[in-house]
């Protein structure tokens, strides 16, 4: 497991930090690959009863660290680690709970419509800055997040 994704088991309730501040918490694709096998892990392991994702310092995530994605020209075969990942929350058995300690943003925002449960701290503020950076909405946050909060927060 990567560095960046430090993982803690207390009462039953694994708790899954993102731990790269100096990066405002961006995502890297060894970060998902990490983060996905912990989620996939806890769904057979009968010590797990809930999941929480968490951010280190003062942001949950900056969101995909685009340099990384950029920099990954050789994939390895098989399915990326950002899909399995997503895989992986939209598939978790257990509770899947953020505790959002700063701005979630891109697939910060993303994630957290997908969890069961999402608190916020007032720190906490959200942004989707797909059309601003030419990218397209990712794993269905385009419907889920007006299903969510509505048309009009959602705009």
């Amino acid at each position: 497991m990567t560095d960046h994704i430090q993982t803690s088991l207390d009462n039953q309730i694994l708790t899954l930090t993102i731990n790269r501040p100096e990066r405002k918490n961006a995502l890297t694709q060894a970060m998902y690959g990490a983060m996905a096998d912990a989620i996939v892990g806890a769904n057979d392991d009968k010590a797990v009863r809930a999941i929480i994702i968490t951010g280190e310092g003062d942001m949950f995530t900056a969101g995909n660290d685009l340099g990384d994605f950029a920099s990954d020209m050789e994939r390895s075969s098989g399915e990326p680690p950002v899909t399995r990942f997503l895989n992986a929350i939209r598939d978790a058995e257990k509770p899947l709970i953020a505790a959002v300690n700063g701005p979630a943003i891109g697939v910060g925002l993303t994630m957290l419509l997908h969890c069961d449960i999402a608190y916020a701290a007032e720190s906490a503020n959200f942004r989707a800055p797909f059309t601003a950076l030419g990218l397209v909405p990712e794993a269905g946050s385009s419907l889920l997040l007006p299903l969510s909060v509505g048309n009009s927060m959602a705009n």
